[in-house]
């Protein structure tokens, strides 16, 4: 892959696996699988569809998440984290109502 296309497709990359998306469907060519086995040691790929298309690509699961991760288990943490800020907020907006109905009783 030359430098210039190797550019295109990290950025590709980068797009594809944005806002904590880890698991995509990509197509990819033999030297676009090779990069991502180099750069991320951990990925794994899987053939989607083992026939190969006609420009030489082939339909495959990446992961880049190490593999054993529990994705079930990332999830619930995140919905614990929502869960703990929506609870903070609620907090400070009682707050907020207290400290207003208290200033308008002045």
């Amino acid at each position: 892959m030359k430098h210039k296309e190797e550019e295109k497709f990290k950025e590709f990359l980068a797009e594809s696996f944005d806002q904590g998306v880890n698991i995509r469907e990509l197509r990819l060519s033999t030297e676009e699988m090779e990069y991502i086995k180099r750069i991320y040691p951990k990925a794994s790929l899987n053939k989607s569809i083992p026939k190969e298309a006609s420009d030489g690509k082939v339909w495959y699961k990446v992961s880049l998440l190490p593999p054993g991760t529990d994705i079930d288990s990332i999830n619930d943490a995140r919905l614990a984290a929502i869960q703990k800020e929506n609870v903070q907020l609620k907090q400070e907006l009682e707050s907020l109502k207290r400290s207003m109905a208290t200033s308008s009783d002045n």
